[in-house]
């Protein structure tokens, strides 16, 4: 009798085995996807401050292929948007660029009334990544 469920076991045993071994080994590749945020939370974010948008020139976007990604993604490569504070003074401005393909926007600011931030400028990201890169 104890033959008999030692043999029950092995099989078992074997299947579970062979389960983990098939399922660990090969992996598929989890794909991300790349988008254009076109700058949203940044732009809000002037906006929530009482700062006023002016657009300056709308944003242009195109098809631009990127070799690191091997992805084309609609990417906005130009365009400029103002804010001004309540008193209609120049406070920053986001720039898309020059038409280049890329992935880079500019921020710019008044380090008067950005003191901890005396740089001025800043290049940025207009992508949000999703998934493993």
């Amino acid at each position: 009798m104890n033959t008999i469920k030692e043999l029950s076991i092995y099989p078992i045993a074997i299947c579970f085995g062979l389960l983990f071994i098939f399922s660990s080994c090969e992996k598929e590749e989890v794909a991300f996807n790349i988008v254009s945020n076109d700058a949203q939370y940044m732009r809000k974010a002037y906006t929530e401050k009482g700062y006023t948008e002016v657009e300056v020139s709308p944003i242009v976007k195109t098809s631009c292929y990127f070799a690191q990604w091997d992805k084309t993604i609609m990417t906005p490569v130009s365009g400029l948007f103002e804010y001004y504070d309540s008193d209609n003074y120049w406070v920053a401005s986001i720039d898309f660029g020059d038409g280049t393909c890329d992935e880079w926007a500019t921020k710019t600011w008044d380090v008067n009334m950005f003191p901890d931030f005396p740089s001025g400028s800043e290049d940025f990201s207009v992508f949000d990544y999703f998934g493993n890169k």
